[in-house]
């Protein structure tokens, strides 16, 4: 609302301004419009005819103008606000055309009085002032993407604490002086600054942007050692240097190669300067943004993993398998599978909620799971499943149930009751690395499985945490072959 009052009252001043000047050229002694008068006098009594320059000139123009702050007010201060948030877009149309009618015969009318002596026909008149006004409902529209764009990412709060909008805000804030800059280079036909702020301006940006939210947050998590933040960033600089010399090149305006490699070497190194500076003034706010970032996505992915591990089919296998042994023996190994069924969904219900944990936790519950799942299979003799877990202690600590994708998969995939299966399991941890490695068979899907109904974890669930908490540290290494599976996950700590 504020924002429509502030266009309507500068509209207003724009126009009364615009009158003031009509009006101001029309009664001024020292106006330079004189000579044309006595000139288009001179002509019309040729004619036979009287020129009288307020018929033929001023209130022509003056209808032009207030024609153009009519339509400007009617659009932007009564059709857009009122019909754009119900997205009645006909509606909207409809207006358009009224307004550019409106506006056509009004430019048409002044054109016809203006070229009056050729003695045009109106619709001579208005058919030649038809791009006239297309022009002008261009500029209309490009102010009215503008202002939203404005709107959106600099003013209003769509995504405001996201790295993400912080980026588009100040790529839109950045391109809208830019081009507002070239605009009056190009106005002022300034042949020598003009290629200059065209090319190598938005390439010694794009160095900025690219080392301040991406090469030094990645040094500064120690993501990447100084060689190679070193090579990265020289490889943008050189990257950044050739496009400005291909768009330099093309303009025709490419300067003698010492004067092109100073220009670059101040712009590029100003930028890699800056970038350093912003991010040492900004290093809070932006570490708050990366963190934000993720553990964005760190919850979606930890909420779409118990949505697909907590799986009822998988719940009911077990508790029918625990009913039948019930009943074909004495408790004990009922009561060991209740056990280890109560202790896992302990761990997802408590422990998962945590950021870390210690790997021996993660492990203990890999056993708990397969051995349910080795309970479940025990009397199929096509399947083989053989689990090297390695006894010796690891001291470090794991986001938990990150391992039990794979696992899950392999005993969802790698088996079936009428064909020869296999689940070949090793874990090993060894000094600050961890690796696991996991092969199974792979048979034909039985439609008729309700397990096909459920999607499963998802290896792209598993390569999106891995990604947000192991960037870097980690190598995920997957082969199919049309009988077998097989993963290879390093963790490094």
């Amino acid at each position: 609302m504020k924002l429509r009052l502030s266009e309507f009252w500068l509209a207003t001043i724009c126009w009364i301004f615009s009158i003031y000047q009509l009006l101001d050229s029309a009664f001024s002694a020292s106006d330079p419009h004189r000579p044309y008068i006595h000139e288009m006098t001179k002509l019309f009594a040729e004619k036979g005819l009287v020129y009288d320059y307020d018929t033929y000139h001023l209130l022509p123009r003056i209808s032009v103008v207030t024609a153009l702050y009519l339509s400007f007010i009617f659009l932007n201060n009564w059709v857009l606000p009122k019909y754009q948030p119900r997205k009645k877009w006909n509606i909207i149309a409809l207006f358009v055309l009224l307004t550019f009618f409106f506006l056509t015969t009004a430019c048409a009318s002044y054109y016809r009085n203006d070229n009056f002596l050729t003695y045009p026909t109106f619709g001579q008149s208005l058919i030649n002032s038809v791009p006239t006004t297309f022009k002008i409902f261009l500029l209309f529209l490009g102010y009215t993407v503008t202002k939203n764009l404005f709107l959106l990412y600099l003013v209003g709060d769509y995504d405001g604490q996201t790295l993400r909008a912080r980026i588009v805000r100040e790529v839109i804030a950045v391109f809208l002086i830019w081009a507002v800059i070239l605009f009056v280079l190009i106005k002022s036909d300034n042949g020598d600054f003009g290629p200059f702020w065209l090319s190598v301006i938005p390439c010694g940006y794009f160095l900025y942007a690219f080392n301040l939210y991406f090469l030094i947050p990645k040094y500064q998590k120690q993501s990447y050692k100084l060689w190679r933040y070193v090579i990265s960033l020289s490889c943008a600089v050189l990257l950044s240097g050739f496009f400005s010399m291909i768009f330099l090149k093309g303009l025709d305006k490419l300067p003698p190669p010492m004067a092109f490699l100073t220009i670059n070497f101040l712009v590029f190194a100003i930028a890699i300067v800056f970038s350093w500076f912003i991010y040492n003034q900004n290093k809070d706010q932006l570490q708050q943004l990366y963190s934000l970032k993720t553990e964005l996505g760190k919850s979606s992915a930890d909420l779409q993993f118990l949505r697909s591990q907590i799986n009822p089919h998988f719940l009911f296998n077990v508790l029918n398998t625990l009913y039948g042994t019930a009943i074909q023996e004495s408790a004990d190994r009922t009561s060991e599978g209740i056990q280890k069924l109560g202790d896992m969904m302990r761990f997802m219900l408590y422990e998962n909620n945590l950021d870390i944990i210690p790997v021996a936790r993660e492990v203990d519950y890999l056993k708990d799971y397969i051995h349910l799942q080795n309970l479940r299979l025990a009397k199929s003799e096509n399947i083989k499943v053989e689990v090297n877990i390695s006894e010796n202690t690891c001291q470090h600590s794991i986001a938990p149930m990150l391992l039990i994708p794979f696992i899950e998969n392999a005993y969802k995939h790698g088996v079936s009751l009428q064909y020869r299966s296999w689940i070949n399991i090793s874990l090993r941890c060894q000094g600050s690395k961890l690796e696991l490695d996991v092969y199974n068979s792979i048979h034909p899907k039985n439609q008729a499985d309700p397990e096909n109904k459920h999607t499963g974890i998802g290896l792209e669930n598993v390569r999106q945490r891995l990604e947000l908490l192991y960037a870097g540290k980690y190598e995920l290494q997957i082969r199919e072959s049309q009988i077998e599976y097989f993963v290879h996950l390093t963790l490094r700590f």
